[in-house]
């Protein structure tokens, strides 16, 4: 594996007025490895990526691929799925990829059926884009990204739209992809599935940078942090006081449930120890909270405001 890291951004940053879409954004990504690109919607995920792929210029910072500055000839050897796909509709799938070969230069003909196949998209292939679903405009944009054999990917949420079983056949040829050598930059607001995909992760969140590093020590973070749960029982104020007793913040709500904050897959724990006790506990449950939002949450502690 090379030394030279194959995406780089340094002091990326993209101004609307007097808003900062990306605000003093730098990274590295070493070649060869699938990297993470996490935040919410609309946290400067996509506008970072269409500055490394050379699509808007940065108000200020630079970026390079494959050690070379961008724009530049570099971005020839760069596959792009950004935003969602958007290709001619009134044509075939086919030729949608025949098309982007061409404006390109140097894909063999028979590339084409090689990308299809690989995003097993052979059966709609010679159907009209405007017949298809979301996932299957998916597919065919990987399948475009992959034309030209790039050496660097840059993906924006490129399970959108797809089933499970979609979502893990992506995910088998991206690993398939990488151990070809190629760097690859995913992103996406979900976790869960990054977390299965790879090693290593960037968060991105109002614009600016907030983690960078494995992905092990990003969940590891999560699974110390507390999340909300909600008790009730038939005596309130006994349950309140007894979780006073054991140090935890209460709030109480309507209809008799009580919320408080503990550790992460506590739950257990804390309801054994209140029986024990001899506090009655007759519904309990963890607030509904998604692993974005769980490292959005934690990553925020650095006192700005949310």
């Amino acid at each position: 594996m090379s030394n030279i890291a194959a995406i780089e951004a340094e002091g990326l940053s993209k101004r609307y007025g007097r808003s900062f879409a990306v605000d003093n954004v730098s990274f590295k990504v070493p070649a060869g490895q699938i990297t993470g690109f996490l935040g919410p919607n609309g946290a400067g995920k996509t506008t970072t990526l269409r500055m490394i792929a050379g699509l808007i210029r940065p108000s200020a910072g630079t970026s390079r691929l494959l050690g070379e500055r961008v724009p530049g000839p570099a971005l020839l050897q760069c596959g792009t799925m950004i935003e969602e796909p958007s290709f001619y509709p009134y044509m075939s799938g086919r030729r949608n990829l025949q098309h982007a070969a061409t404006l390109h230069g140097g894909v063999a003909p028979e590339r084409i059926d090689e990308v299809l196949a690989f995003v097993h998209m052979e059966q709609a292939a010679d159907k009209k884009v405007a017949a298809y679903s979301q996932g299957m405009r998916q597919r065919l944009g990987l399948a475009r990204a992959l034309l030209w054999k790039p050496r660097v990917l840059l993906l924006d949420e490129p399970t959108n739209g797809l089933d499970p079983v979609g979502i893990a056949e992506i995910r088998e040829s991206l690993r398939t992809i990488a151990a070809e050598g190629v760097t690859i930059l995913i992103s996406s607001h979900i976790l869960a599935e990054i977390e299965k995909l790879v090693e290593q992760v960037l968060v991105i969140e109002r614009g600016r940078m907030l983690f960078d590093g494995p992905l092990r020590e990003l969940v590891r973070q999560i699974r110390e942090a507390t999340v909300p749960y909600r008790l009730k029982g038939p005596d309130p104020d006994a349950l309140e006081a007894a979780l006073r007793a054991r140090g935890l913040e209460v709030e109480r709500l309507a209809e008799g449930w009580i919320r408080t904050e503990i550790v992460h897959d506590g739950g257990s724990e804390l309801l054994h120890g209140l029986i024990s006790d001899g506090v009655a506990v007759s519904e309990a449950m963890q607030e509904q909270e998604s692993l974005e939002h769980a490292y959005l949450r934690l990553l925020r502690e650095d006192g700005r405001p949310r």
